[in-house]
């Protein structure tokens, strides 16, 4: 997807000019051009801010690893030279970024490696060990309180709960049996009981990782604050720091970033939008100590990239949140589009064969397209049905860069299309039984995994520039039926 030639105006403009010390905010809803104009900030910074005598070295922190490898993509077609009170534009380097752009855990690997800290994770055996030693912990301590409805738990609450418990550095009992805890669902409120139990299977997994001589993710942020902490000599590298989708950051991770910033200049660029929360984690400006009133923050309403219909459509969803008062208000700068299609199919065949027949329509070479699913099993029968009717595709993996000139379908999932935008988007099984994800249920009126799931859905709605498809086949998602129908059309097949 080569970024085409654009001028910044307004909103967008403003955010480049705002102070270069001091932590600054920007609030962007989807569509608003968050991550263009954090590549746009960093090269004003490296323009503006270079002198005789020191450096400026700025870094670009994602959350995830597709899109840094989407910025890493379009990096060098940045473009600088504006103008506060001039429309002029007066380049003072050549176009493109030489800057650090990297997500944390791989910032953060580094980082404790060449401190002598291992901190190499095995993908494939990990979540093995991980699981057996909680559900090893839990079994014991459920024969002594056969009776206690937190050690009936599956091992994922658990998981969940202990990656709340480092994000939010909860690293002493007395501090998790004292933190609030809200939005667990009607029927799963975890008592001081509950917790008793819950930080004594959390101590032995961890006795567990120490004997193993193993560390998981949410460690990462912990060691790197220690090992700060504790280096009287430690000089921060970064003379500014932009964090693009910060909304999916933990408390320990963003404080952890706080840390490699200059105190010279404090300069941490922070672009979130809570609307594109899709991990359960999460901080506020409070507990991290960062103050962003005034005027460095600033809110990007306009959605420059969805058309009005597919804005709508995707709003109408995101409408049922149980809090959308925290959200931005989006402004679509696209009027019109087409309404985007909501299909119900009698069986996968079935909505195969009506996903292949939209393909047909669309000039593939010249269009950017995304088939996208809520997991990797699904995800891979995307890339089998294409393979088999000769449609040139491949796979967007975490792993690998991102070729957006090649003409082929791409197929991804929910979670890692975040930040990327197409001109179609297929959306694809939009099941009951795929989405909300039955695995992140720790039971069924789990308010927060409900939230998170739409806001997902939503988020993957939201990267389509004109043409948005959502199929199904069997029970549709309870989001089917949040999607206003005024704005959608309905094809039964």
């Amino acid at each position: 997807m080569p970024l085409k030639e654009i001028i910044l105006k307004g909103e967008q403009k403003r955010v480049l000019f705002l102070p270069a010390i001091e932590p600054i905010q920007i609030k962007g809803v989807a569509g608003s051009g968050k991550t263009t104009v954090a590549l746009y900030r960093a090269k004003h910074l490296i323009e503006t801010q270079n002198n005789l005598f020191k450096e400026t070295k700025v870094a670009i922190f994602t959350f995830n690893k597709t899109l840094t490898n989407y910025i890493e993509a379009i990096k060098h077609n940045i473009s600088g030279g504006y103008q506060k009170d001039s429309e002029e534009i007066t380049p003072r380097s050549a176009p493109g970024l030489n800057v650090q752009v990297v997500n944390f855990h791989k910032w953060a690997y580094w980082f404790l490696r060449n401190r002598g800290i291992e901190a190499f994770i095995d993908f494939r055996n990990f979540p093995t060990f991980q699981s057996s030693s909680i559900e090893k912990h839990r079994k014991v301590l459920l024969t002594k309180h056969p009776d206690n409805n937190v050690l009936n738990k599956r091992v994922e609450f658990f998981i969940e709960e202990f990656k709340w418990i480092k994000g939010k550095l909860l690293l002493a009992k007395n501090d998790y049996m004292n933190a609030p805890r809200t939005g667990r669902g009607t029927s799963d409120r975890v008592t001081q009981i509950d917790r008793e139990h819950i930080w004594s299977v959390f101590e032995s997994y961890n006795q567990d990782l120490k004997n193993a001589g193993k560390i998981d993710f949410d460690d990462y942020a912990i060691l790197c604050l220690k090992e700060i902490e504790n280096d009287t000599s430690f000089e921060a590298p970064y003379t500014h720091i932009i964090v693009d989708e910060a909304q999916d950051l933990s408390k320990a991770q963003i404080l952890t970033i706080s840390k490699i910033v200059s105190p010279e200049t404090k300069s941490l660029s922070i672009i979130a939008d809570t609307a594109q929360r899709i991990y359960k984690s999460g901080f506020s400006w409070k507990e991290v100590g960062i103050e962003v009133r005034g005027n460095r923050t600033l809110s990007l309403k306009k959605n420059y990239r969805n058309t009005e219909a597919i804005s709508l459509a995707a709003t109408s969803l995101l409408n049922h949140d149980p809090d959308p008062s925290e959200f931005t208000i989006a402004e679509p700068a696209r009027k019109g589009g087409e309404k985007p299609e909501i299909s119900f199919c009698s069986d996968w065949n079935n909505e195969t064969q009506y996903i292949l027949e939209k393909l047909k329509q669309i000039d593939l070479k010249n269009e950017l397209t995304v088939l996208l699913h809520r997991d990797w099993n699904g995800m891979r029968k995307l890339k089998d049905l294409l393979f088999y009717n000769k449609i040139g595709c491949e796979i967007i993996n975490e792993n690998s860069a991102i070729n957006f000139d090649n003409g082929m379908v791409k197929i991804c999932t929910l979670s890692s299309v975040k930040g990327l935008e197409f001109d179609n988007v297929f959306i694809t099984e939009v099941n009951e039984d795929n989405i909300p994800y039955p695995p992140g249920f720790n039971d069924e009126n789990d308010d927060i995994h409900i939230s998170t799931e739409r806001r997902l859905l939503y988020t993957a709605m939201t990267r389509a520039r004109e043409k948005l498809y959502l199929s199904l086949n069997g029970t549709p998602s309870r989001y089917i039926n949040e999607i206003d129908r005024e704005y959608v059309q309905i094809i039964k097949l």
